[in-house]
């Protein structure tokens, strides 16, 4: 009998405790996501294996929140399409809401390229949601026809998702290939590969019998060259004794004119002096020495 209180003690301590935890989670939830301004979510047109309900939510590598629900977008607003929605809520003691609200901060960020993606981690088959800014990327936000009830920001597809799109549109170019005719092309070109290489062999041929002849010709040349440089010596001195031998000649040419020219002024002087010495004998004169004695 004494044993039964300590029993109900023990099961009343343990109530009391399950029930105090479950209000303390009750209210760190609450405070936590109480205001709809926590939450912001993403549309996907991809399989999100590898993240479920509490998987990261990362700020450019910072974790600042978690992913709370997934679900098909129908399945919350109506419409066709088969997106994924993914919905995350942020940790206030990770970002700062004071400045502005968070709605305002977030479109303006969207604006500059903020989009979420699906990172994998590493080999283990999970991923974690991201957000960072890609203001380069290719990729146009998913077309949507509802309103929707928290914050979106846009998404970009995987990179393994755009290597896996990029495979397939390999594949389908390469099934529209016609690869015999290519086969058959290369054939051609190796062909004519083949009688180019020919053609350059036999002109890589004819150039080195006519460098085989240049260079036979030039040793002839220098071999004549001692006895053309002797003939050109001796025809230079020959030119320089001709010459020499020419002006000789020159001087005394234009000596004998000098003489000549003389003779002829004093004639003209002695006729202007004597008009008939051409009848009679000369003057009493050296004509030879133009009238010097």
């Amino acid at each position: 009998m004494s044993s039964k209180p300590h029993y109900f003690a023990i099961g009343i301590f343990v109530l009391a405790a399950t029930a105090l935890g479950l209000v303390g989670i009750v209210l760190i939830s609450s405070d936590a996501m109480s205001s709809p301004e926590n939450f912001v979510e993403t549309y996907v047109d991809e399989s999100v294996q590898g993240i479920e309900v509490g998987t990261p939510f990362k700020l450019r590598g910072v974790k600042v929140g978690s992913v709370c629900k997934i679900a098909m977008v129908s399945a919350v607003y109506e419409t066709d399409k088969m997106y994924v929605m993914i919905r995350v809520a942020l940790d206030r003691d990770a970002m700062d809401f004071e400045e502005k609200s968070l709605e305002t901060r977030v479109r303006e960020q969207v604006k500059r390229g903020l989009r979420f993606k699906l990172v994998p981690q590493g080999i283990t088959g999970l991923s974690f949601l991201e957000a960072d800014l890609f203001p380069d990327t290719d990729s146009d936000p998913l077309v949507i026809d509802w309103d929707p009830d928290f914050i979106y920001v846009p998404s970009t597809p995987a990179t393994m998702t755009l290597i896996s799109r990029s495979l397939e549109k390999l594949s389908a170019q390469l099934d529209t290939l016609d690869l015999t005719a290519i086969g058959n092309n290369i054939e051609a070109i190796t062909s004519n590969l083949n009688v180019s290489v020919e053609h350059v062999e036999e002109l890589t041929g004819n150039a080195a019998r006519a460098s085989d002849e240049v260079i036979g010709n030039i040793r002839i040349a220098s071999a004549d060259l001692p006895t053309i440089t002797s003939n050109l010596t001796e025809t230079t001195e020959q030119l320089e004794a001709l010459i020499t031998s020419s002006d000789r000649d020159v001087d005394q040419v234009l000596s004998n004119l000098r003489y000549i020219t003389d003779d002829a002024r004093e004639l003209i002087r002695m006729l202007k002096r004597h008009p008939g010495m051409l009848l009679s004998e000369p003057p009493d004169a050296n004509l030879s020495t133009g009238g010097r004695k």
